[in-house]
């Protein structure tokens, strides 16, 4: 029985030996990755939170003037993540 588990856990020790720890340079592109998704979630909650407003607002002016601010807000964090990104993919 016990050379049964052994075996059987053999493979899986085999798998993670293989695998290893990440480079730093990998564990930085992590890092990057990490951050990206961070920038892109605050731009749609900013983003979300200018639309909230522009549904209230008092004038039409008012409202395409937040509705444009918060396309704004969100293209700059989607493209602000994606360059991170493209940093990450390159330490990989």
């Amino acid at each position: 029985m016990k050379k049964t588990l052994m075996l059987a856990a053999l493979p899986l020790a085999t798998l993670v030996a293989a695998c290893g720890q990440d480079s730093a340079v990998e564990e930085r592109g992590d890092m990057l990755e990490e951050r990206a998704d961070a920038v892109e979630n605050v731009g749609d909650d900013r983003a979300g939170q200018l639309e909230e407003m522009a549904d209230e607002a008092p004038t039409d002016a008012q409202e395409d003037a937040l509705n444009a601010r918060a396309e704004e807000i969100d293209d700059i964090g989607d493209n602000r993540a994606e360059a991170l990104n493209e940093r990450a993919d390159e330490m990989e």
